[in-house]
């Protein structure tokens, strides 16, 4: 047979075997149908009660096996006329009753109606649809190896196949609503109308793709809008074919202007073809009250406007300020709940509409910054800005739209581009006038009158906002706009125009703020507007701590935020308002991420004074102002405001002492990339005795709270430890370790081991473990302590392992014996088995130190002490045991 004949029977039992695929499904499917019903008709007669047999079909969702049931209970039933007890069979044995063989055979249907339905409706329909995609491609690809057909051809087959999958699910999805079968296929089975769509949708764009990227048949304009008109339809039949298509459709948009390059790409047209799909996908979601599918619309929506600007395509700047306004007019008209064609609602805020707002006016707010705040992006900001404020008015379900309109009106002042203005330049007075040129003065008018202006807005509509909503969470919605607005306007004005100096203005601008804000709390606590006027209240504490930032100098904006965080707590102990509590913590919060931004506050220029630094005031003026609101917020409860503040005060105690640590080892140079023993050593004493502070505190006072901050810093006290034995250690290092006695292995090793043994000492019983492994560090510290002096009575300041001689290799073992047997001593003393392992555990070690090194090593009588030492330490210790064990008859203790 010849290659046509072959593609001809290809051709053809394609086809064929689809449709042959296709009938059996539906007629299995059609059986099952049939069979639940007999065996509900079953059951309800056996059980004698209508109600069962109207429950049945619900009820047994496999029914494969009715009718064998059926036949087994009829042969078994007794005749009308015959006697009630059973006959007995040829072989004399009573026939089984019907409910019991029911039963049997219900487990049995159970078993195999299971396995019947994985494979004759999940299995069948997912291999199908996978055979149908890839007996298609294979096709294709046959007819391609054979070069039987051209390119063109190869696209029309596959765009034909295409058609044909599409044209069958839709036929299947009216058969199946003709004969009143369910819309969508039960949980867990997949659809087979849907499924086939499905297949035909994805033939068709990898057709579209082929022909452009391929075979180069159509230009890429023409490409990029069959695409999109492709996934345009998929997702208006996802109305039809339920939501995974839906899914598909949309995806299948969002990368269309991926595949499709081009040397001109064109902003505009991939601005159009999102919002075509952005709008249809929304409005699908809306009609089937699909959420998550509009949350994905914003999001790919949002996230093509953020791709434009990113990759600077031309013409991107408006076409993405287009898609902005397109995003918030769609959130308006579609997803706002109670407005336009919304969906019903609309009685509180909405977190859909503030999502679509906010995404909306980040886009618009990131367009004019990349268009420097000219003329056209910035008019096109201020729209999306009143837009919002406009929605938030008119519909309660957006009203924090309006707050996210607060948000981003700061951003266009953090990217504002001064324009000089040669006007304003003034030349020197006297005999140079005119001579030396200056530079020209920038043009701040239009900076501020847009800042001042938009303060205005946000505060007026804020407060009439506040004093309008009916409900608590809209009025704060409303006041939060109002204060947020013009404080975050001010700060990154100030931020621009004074490079973080003081300045006097903007200390005035804040007091008025202050005093604007506390005004509008007084007027709102009398109208009965308690979470408007809490607001307002935090708004006057932060604007009052902003004036003391701004009228002094250095890093004083972060103590005025933290003095901040302070002043509303004390506001919420004399107003109990709600939303203070939680706005306090959150105010401390945005002093830890400010640290994060700047750990040092006040830049490089601290001063290179020990402990009497900026450093100082930087951290311990916040840690009171934490801890000191923490204390306030006590008295009306436990909650996470007071555990946040109670966190901040611990963890800003620990920089402030680290960061002390590292400006006193290193002179005052912060940004040093050494590390020392001194510091590392001191790091670890320091989060030891903070580890041993809250280990006590969480005892006295119960809260486990202390515990996990007490466990932290003992990992970080390990951690530095460990970090001083490996990577700091003098011998490795060869660095200056100071005096004989007090120096830096004291800080590194004595000390920190000191620390180890107290915190195992104050661990309750229970914590065997914890106890054991920091009881063992401590050792492993001690014993390094003990070996490194010892090198520094022998070699000085300077450690370096080869000079290391014979009479400090012998020094080491009596050193160690030595210490081997104190251990025994604190251990027969405190009666402790665990210092007496520890003992035995040293004691091994010189064994083997003085069998192993020192026999090869040491030479003369120097070897002849350390094994008459040895033997004698080790004969006294056998002694001491040997009492030990007749005074406890026979048994050790178990301390």
């Amino acid at each position: 047979m010849d290659e046509w004949a072959w593609l001809v029977v290809l051709i053809l039992a394609f086809p064929v075997m689809a449709v042959v695929a296709l009938i059996l499904t539906l007629r299995q499917r059609a059986r099952l149908h049939a069979l639940e019903a007999r065996m509900a008709t079953l059951e309800a007669a056996l059980a004698g009660a209508p109600a069962a047999a109207r429950a049945a079909p619900h009820a047994a969702p496999h029914a494969a096996f009715a009718r064998a049931d059926a036949e087994d209970l009829e042969e078994q039933a007794p005749s009308p006329g015959s006697s009630s007890r059973p006959a007995l069979d040829p072989r004399g044995r009573a026939p089984r009753r019907p409910l019991a063989v029911l039963g049997r055979l219900g487990r049995l249907r159970a078993h195999l109606g299971g396995l019947e339905e994985k494979i004759g409706a999940r299995w069948t329909v997912w291999v199908g649809g996978l055979a149908l995609a890839l007996g298609g491609v294979f096709l294709v690809r046959f007819a391609v190896e054979q070069n039987l057909i051209g390119p063109a051809g190869r696209i029309g087959l596959g765009l034909a196949l295409a058609a044909a999958l599409l044209a069958a699910g839709e036929a299947l999805r009216r058969l199946d609503r003709r004969q009143g079968l369910p819309e969508h296929a039960p949980a867990g089975m997949p659809q087979v109308p849907g499924l086939l769509t499905a297949v035909g949708t994805m033939t068709a764009f990898g057709s579209l793709y082929a022909a452009y990227d391929t075979y180069h048949l159509i230009t890429p304009p023409l490409a990029f809008a069959l695409l999109g008109l492709t996934a345009i339809g998929t997702l208006l039949a996802a109305l039809l074919h339920g939501p995974a298509l839906a899914a598909l459709g949309f995806a299948g948009a969002a990368v269309t202007p991926r595949l499709i390059s081009t040397d001109t790409p064109d902003a505009w047209g991939v601005a159009l073809l999102i919002m075509v799909v952005g709008a249809a996908a929304l409005a699908v979601a809306r009609i089937r009250l699909w959420r998550w599918f509009a949350l994905l619309a914003v999001a790919g929506m949002a996230g093509w406007g953020f791709i434009l600007l990113v990759f600077t395509i031309p013409q991107a700047v408006p076409a993405a300020g287009a898609l902005a306004l397109a995003l918030l007019a769609l959130t308006a008209t579609l997803l706002t709940p109670g407005h336009l064609l919304g969906p019903p609602g609309g009685d509180r805020p909405d977190p859909m509409s503030t999502y679509g707002a906010a995404l909306a006016l980040a886009v618009a707010a990131l367009a004019a910054s990349e268009g420097q705040a000219a003329p056209m992006p910035l008019a096109v900001f201020l729209v999306a800005v009143f837009g919002a404020l406009l929605l938030a008015w008119r519909a309660e379900a957006a009203t924090f739209a309006a707050l996210a309109a607060a948000v981003a009106a700061p951003v266009i002042l953090a990217a504002w581009v001064f324009p000089p203005d040669a006007d304003s330049a003034l030349a020197p007075a006297g005999p140079v006038a005119g001579i030396v040129p200056e530079p020209a003065r920038l043009s701040v008018g239009p900076f501020a009158l847009y800042g001042f202006g938009m303060a205005l807005v946000l505060a007026t509509v804020g407060l009439a906002g506040a004093r309008r909503a009916q409900r608590g969470l809209a009025g704060l919605g409303w006041a939060a706009t109002a204060a947020t607005g013009p404080l975050l306007l001010l700060i990154v004005a100030y931020g621009r125009l004074t490079a973080l100096d003081r300045s006097l203005p903007f200390a005035a601008l804040a007091l008025a703020l202050a005093a604007l804000f506390t005004a509008a709390a007084e007027w709102l606590s009398r109208l009965r507007r308690p979470a408007p006027a809490a607001a307002f209240a935090a708004g006057g504490v932060v604007g009052l701590a902003l004036a003391l930032a701004f009228a002094l100098e250095k890093g004083w904006l972060t103590v005025g935020l933290a003095l901040a965080t302070l002043g509303v707590a004390w506001v919420s102990t004399l107003r109990p308002l709600p939303g203070l509590r939680p706005l306090s913590a959150g105010l401390g919060l945005v002093v830890l991420a400010r640290v994060g931004w700047e750990p040092t506050i006040a830049g490089v220029d601290l001063g290179t004074t020990p402990v009497f630094n900026w450093l100082l005031w930087g951290y311990g003026l916040p840690t009171l102002a934490f801890a000191g609101a923490a204390r306030l917020l006590a008295p009306a409860g436990d909650d996470w405001s007071r555990r946040t503040l109670e966190s901040l005060a611990l963890v800003f105690a620990v920089l402030l002492a680290a960061l002390e640590v590292r400006h006193l080892a290193h002179g005052g140079d912060m940004e040093t990339p050494v590390t020392s023993l001194f510091e590392t050593g001191l790091l670890a004493s320091l989060y030891g005795a903070y580890a041993i502070g809250l280990e006590r505190l969480a005892g006295v006072t119960g809260r486990t709270f202390y515990r996990l901050f007490s466990n932290l810093m003992a990992a970080l006290a390990a951690l530095c430890a460990l970090a001083a034995l490996l990577t700091e250690n003098p011998f490795m290092t060869g660095e200056n370790v100071g005096g004989p006695v007090f120096n830096d292995l004291l800080l590194a090793y004595g000390l920190p081991a000191g620390l180890a043994l107290l915190y195992a000492a104050g661990l309750p019983a229970e914590r065997v473990r914890l106890r054991l492994v920091a009881g063992g560090l401590a050792l492993v510290l001690a014993l390094a302590y003990a070996t490194f002096e010892v090198s520094r009575l022998f070699q000085g300041p300077v450690l370096d392992p080869e000079r290391i001689g014979a009479t400090e290799w012998y020094a080491y073992s009596a050193t160690w014996l030595a210490f081997g047997i104190a251990l025994l001593g604190l251990a027969l003393w405190r009666g402790s088995r665990t210092l007496r392992l520890a003992s035995a555990a040293v004691m091994m070690a010189t064994v083997l130190k003085v069998f192993v090194s020192d026999m090869a090593d040491l030479e003369g009588v120097l070897r002849a002490l350390s094994f008459i030492g040895l033997g004698i330490v080790l004969v006294a210790m056998g002694w001491l045991y040997q009492r030990l064990l007749a005074r406890n008859g026979g048994h050790g203790d178990t301390a």
